[in-house]
């Protein structure tokens, strides 16, 4: 049985690699044909327009790894039934269970290899890309580098900001409100700048009134005076930072911080259920690709098994994309039903026809 399993390992791996990698330089060539004429008319350098296409491939490459185990299980095995190699397993008393045991194997580890590419390289590249398109290409603010007048809710505080600026870790044009247990205005910072510096915050150019009691104020005019805030610059720039450019751990704790403030998470929670849920799609597609390719027994085809497995791929991206947007966005079902009811009606269904499989 170990030669067999290594025989059938080998096989479905060199049809993998093939298949994951004609489908992310398929993407990639047609999104360049598409996109190519936005980065001529926006002017933006050839190396940076390279680069883009270059950081999009690891993000591609974990949305076509499920479709690639999918598509290479049923290739793999619509090929060993066309020569008869299922036959004569079958006929030597080894199980189907036992005979895909190797895919599935495989279909967990891949599971495990896409949770980790999107856990720590995909937000990182994500971010650059993103700042790519959105900034240079299509001239919109930047959410990564800066945001632009908003309201901030901190410690027992509120912020005005004019502007922020993440490389250089300053707030432009910003009010800082600090209020006591009984929500009174303890303290109030107008200033034209602040920057973080050295561990701590310095304003520049502004007026510093504190409460002295009794609802008076003192009022000090200064050109620069250290401030001591428990905000920190990270806390500024993920006011603008989407879901898909955060890690896993980064959405937890931006979840758990906006929830204390009173704010609506359920969008962010869906997102963050969806990190959990999409990675097993992979071992779900092996799953779903065994009795597809086995359909040749009951007087199909390795054709119709492709064109099955085609059509069942993306069946499960419309399910996963419109069942979050509409279902778990809306609030209509929890962010971990809307996030995991296409992944278990999937598993569903791929265990009834694996169960179904003529041994």
């Amino acid at each position: 049985m170990r030669i067999l399993s290594l025989y059938i390992a080998r096989e479905f791996l060199k049809i993998f690699a093939f298949m994951v990698v004609s489908f992310v330089a398929l993407y990639t060539i047609f999104d360049f044909l598409e996109k190519a004429n936005n980065f001529g008319e926006s002017g933006v350098p050839t190396a940076t327009m390279i680069s883009f296409f270059i950081l999009q491939i690891p993000e591609i490459t974990s949305l076509m790894v499920p479709v690639g185990v999918l598509m290479s299980t049923v290739i793999t095995l619509g090929l060993m039934g066309k020569r008869n190699e299922i036959v004569a397993v079958k006929s030597s008393g080894v199980s189907m269970l036992r005979f895909t045991m190797p895919l599935l194997l495989i279909g967990l580890a891949l599971t495990v290899m896409v949770a980790l590419l999107n856990e720590t390289v995909v937000p990182k590249t994500k971010a650059k890309t993103n700042y790519i398109w959105n900034v240079l290409v299509e001239n919109q603010p930047g959410q990564l580098l800066h945001k632009e007048k908003f309201w901030f809710k901190g410690q027992n505080s509120i912020y005005r900001v004019g502007f922020y600026d993440q490389e250089s870790q300053s707030l432009s044009d910003v009010v800082y409100y600090r209020f006591d247990r009984d929500f009174n205005l303890s303290l109030r910072v107008d200033a034209r700048r602040a920057r973080f510096l050295a561990g701590r915050w310095v304003f520049f150019s502004g007026l510093y009134q504190e409460r002295i009691g009794a609802g008076a104020y003192t009022a000090m005019p200064f050109e620069e005076r250290v401030v001591d805030l428990p905000e920190r610059p990270g806390d500024f720039s993920r006011l603008s930072k989407p879901s898909e450019e955060m890690s896993f751990g980064e959405l937890v704790r931006y979840v758990q911080k906006i929830e204390a403030e009173g704010y609506d998470t359920r969008r962010y929670r869906v997102d963050l259920q969806g990190k959990i849920s999409f990675p097993f799609v992979t071992l779900i597609m092996a799953l779903v690709g065994v009795p597809l390719a086995l359909f040749k027994e009951r007087g199909g085809s390795l054709a119709i098994g492709v064109v099955s497995g085609l059509a069942c791929a993306l069946l499960y991206w419309i399910s996963f994309s419109y069942v979050r947007s509409l279902f778990g966005y809306s609030g209509v079902l929890p962010p971990f039903l809307s996030a995991w009811l296409p992944n278990g009606l999937f598993f569903l269904g791929g265990l009834w026809f694996f169960s179904h499989i003529r041994q």
